[in-house]
């Protein structure tokens, strides 16, 4: 093609605009979410002045203009592009809340449900998550039920659910009491998933649909395998997905030559739509339809760089909250590192004259070089969102990848052929089977191998481990000599190694676990104490997998000098069966023995199993632990009788001053039995229930700050007196289940 349409499309994609365009559109949105005045944006124009090389870069040859344009184009670009995006932020910031009012009531609602959203009728369009999942099936609803807010990050290492379905446009979530009507109504992700699942084993059916599909409801276990092997990106739909697609049918369009660019751009776009615009397929289905643009218009492949710009320069346009949004951060810094490290070295590999794709160095070593430079670069953001870092991640990618290229196009196919005829779908999958069976035999032997625990990653982390990846990009890309490379690699360890960490200062921390408790005390040099890890008596969720161990290892915590179970109740200890098998513990202490209560009993086993000792607790005991000392208060040598007033109470000195107590579930009749000491911090004991929290007790104690755990519950916790108590002795109160987890530091 020729003529003015194909000069235009060369001058975008060619030119490397897009890409600092998109970094300003990032800081203008950055600036925004910081609530940086707009006239502060003037400040931020030095911070995008290194670009003006790129941006005043020609198109074509030749010059761009006079100098005084030159100048203006230099002020002017970076200046729109951080407006604009501080303009989107705002815009997207400021919409108004579609279930104002309407939430916390329970009512009847009516809707379009595709199994795990509801649109619904009123107010109009309005987009809610179905919970609990799989309450709904796809079609149209009537329902009782009530409207809540999602929650937020409650906990160190906690998932954000608020932020996560405000940012694709879903207001809340809707909790399902009663189903009044349902009319079923499969849709075409479902008549696809048909397809793909028909006779494949359990594990292998959740596996296919999440690779195809993005249907990720039925893995249970198998997202954990994946995570801790570090496959979750096969799980999730990614432009690695999008990527085999695409290319599986381009070479079945072949054929049809220039005629095959539009097909492949409807199906590239089409699947989009189908399996739902998340960042990674937003990504990759636009890099692949500016490719396709580009190569239908007559004006060859375009470089890969351009293409990411344009399509991270129309995603911040069109949501621009998506910058916060971690599948954005992962996909566009795996596919960067990829960019400026595998394809470099690649071009080294293959040699000159190169050598065929298909030669073992340039296969094996290839594939092992994409994988760690994809890993690579965004290892501080894994590493600060799920708390550990599989050591071996690369090999297993070489192994896993290839199968997973070949089963995500197999998945497809079988789920088009069961459009036509289930039968046909169950033929294909006879032969995925066996080898979806081969990766997740992967996965799970992977999952097994060594991780590295690593805790939150502090803004001046990312910044060393970015000045140190400059430096190692610069020189693979032959723009630094390598000892000149390394050198600022080693200055920028040395800086991260002397700079004191974020942690140093001791702390008591009360995790938020609903209606439960789990403490953690925090001391130099440190030694952890964790004192009970929740539980849910209603339901099958594990708080310690689920809640304490996240936050243990976002933390950086990879060890506990002492964990106390203050006594059998379920919302205390049950959690405390899974910390004590997924993190090495030098003591357990508990109170008065209970082997009649089960969970007490699975404790002890657990215990057992991992070679933790035991030790028992009464009242004037004294555990030493560096320069903290916790003192027994209770129970006595003669138990009370009551698994309640026979908890664990501890008060806590740090260097000789009593600092905090801690109080598990006793009444105030034990209350009367103890001396407790002035402290600045009291976790109130039973949730702040009225029978516990006595006035003797406050005025004994006289804590600055109170604490009270508690979750959602009919029991009336926290009690109105409680709060009128504490109130009236001047201390502040903290309740979980409006703030999430409450950290206080233990001294002044």
């Amino acid at each position: 093609m020729s003529g003015p349409f194909a000069r235009s499309v060369v001058l975008v994609p060619a030119h490397p605009w897009p890409l600092p365009a998109a970094l300003g559109l990032a800081c203008g949105i950055v600036a925004r979410a910081g609530e940086v005045p707009g006239w502060g944006l003037l400040f931020l124009l030095p911070a995008v002045w290194p670009l003006r090389f790129l941006l005043l870069r020609p198109a074509i040859h030749g010059e761009v203009g006079a100098l005084p344009a030159r100048a203006l184009l230099v002020v002017l670009l970076p200046l729109l592009f951080v407006t604009t995006g501080y303009l989107r932020f705002h815009q997207w910031d400021s919409l108004p809340d579609p279930l104002a009012g309407l939430r916390e009531h329970e009512s009847v609602l009516s809707g379009s449900s595709d199994g795990r959203l509801l649109t619904l009728d009123d107010p109009p369009g309005t987009r809610v998550a179905i919970a609990p999942s799989g309450s709904l099936l796809a079609g149209r609803v009537e329902l009782r039920g009530t409207l809540v807010q999602a929650a937020g990050r409650r906990n160190p290492g906690g998932f954000d659910y608020h932020g996560y379905l405000r940012r694709r446009g879903v207001h809340g979530q809707v909790l399902v009491e009663e189903v009044l009507s349902v009319l079923p109504r499969a849709g075409p992700l479902d008549r696809l998933s048909a397809g793909v699942t028909r006779g494949l084993p359990p594990d292998a059916a959740a596996l296919m649909e999440a690779m195809t599909l993005g249907v990720r409801d039925d893995l249970g276990e198998l997202r954990d395998d994946f995570a801790a092997a570090g496959l979750a990106h096969v799980l999730a739909l990614s432009g690695l997905h999008v990527g085999l697609l695409m290319a599986a049918a381009g070479w079945l369009l072949a054929p049809l030559g220039v005629l095959r660019y539009p097909l492949l751009l409807a199906l590239d776009f089409g699947y989009m739509v189908l399996v739902g615009a998340s960042p990674s397929v937003v990504r990759a289905a636009i890099m692949v339809g500016v490719v396709l643009l580009s190569l239908w218009a007559g004006a060859g492949r375009i470089e890969p760089w351009p293409a990411l710009g344009v399509a991270a320069l129309v995603t911040l346009v069109a949501r621009p909250s998506w910058l916060f949004d971690i599948s954005l951060q992962l996909s566009y810094g795996a596919v960067a590192g990829i960019l400026l490290f595998a394809l470099p070295l690649a071009k080294r590999l293959r040699g000159d004259p190169p050598l065929p794709w298909w030669h073992p160095r340039v296969s094996i070593l290839g594939a092992g070089l994409t994988s760690v430079a994809a890993q690579g670069l965004t290892l501080p953001l894994v590493a600060s969102s799920f708390g550990s870092l599989p050591l071996l991640s690369p090999l297993v990618n070489i192994a896993a990848l290839p199968l997973a290229s070949l089963l995500v196009p197999l998945g497809f196919i079988a789920g088009l052929l069961g459009l036509l005829a289930l039968p046909l779908a169950g033929l294909l999958n006879s032969i995925i089977a066996p080898l979806a069976g081969l990766l997740l035999d992967m996965a799970r032997v992977g999952a097994g191998m060594p991780a590295l625990t690593w805790g939150e990653v502090e803004p001046v982390g990312f910044i060393y481990f970015l000045l140190a990846l400059a430096a190692l990009a610069l020189a693979v890309n032959g723009a630094l000599k390598l000892w000149r490379a390394l050198l600022v690699v080693a200055t920028a360890m040395l800086l991260s190694s002397a700079t004191p960490a974020a942690h140093s200062t001791p702390e008591i921390i009360a995790l938020d676990v609903g209606q439960g408790d789990s403490i953690l005390l925090r001391f130099p040099g440190r030694i952890e104490v964790l004192v009970d890890a929740g539980g849910t008596p209603f339901s099958d969720y594990d708080t310690g997998s689920g809640t304490v161990l996240p936050a243990l290892r976002a933390l950086g915590i990879d060890e506990l000098e002492l964990v106390i179970a203050t006594h059998a109740d379920l919302d205390h200890i049950e959690g405390l069966v899974s910390v004590i098998r997924g993190i090495p513990v030098q003591l357990l202490a508990v109170g008065v023995s209970e082997l009649e209560r089960p969970i007490f009993a699975e404790l002890m086993e657990a215990a057992e199993a991992r070679n933790v000792p035991v030790r028992s607790l009464l009242r004037g005991e004294r555990l030493g632990l560096g320069r903290a000392v916790l003192e027994v208060l209770n129970p006595p040598p003669r138990s009370y009788g009551a698994s309640n007033d026979d908890s664990v109470a501890l008060a806590l000195y740090l260097s000789g001053v009593p600092r905090a107590l801690l109080l598990g579930d006793i009444s105030e009749v034990v209350e009367r039995d103890l001396t407790p000491p002035e402290v600045d911090i009291l976790i109130a004991p039973h949730h702040g229930s009225g029978s516990s929290t006595s006035t003797e007790l406050l005025r004994a104690a006289r804590p600055k700050e109170v604490i009270i755990s508690v979750g959602r519950n009919g029991y009336g916790h926290p009690s109105a007196s409680v709060l009128d108590r504490i109130e009236s002795i001047g201390a502040r109160v903290h309740v979980t289940r409006e703030e999430g987890a409450v950290r206080l530091p233990l001294g002044p």
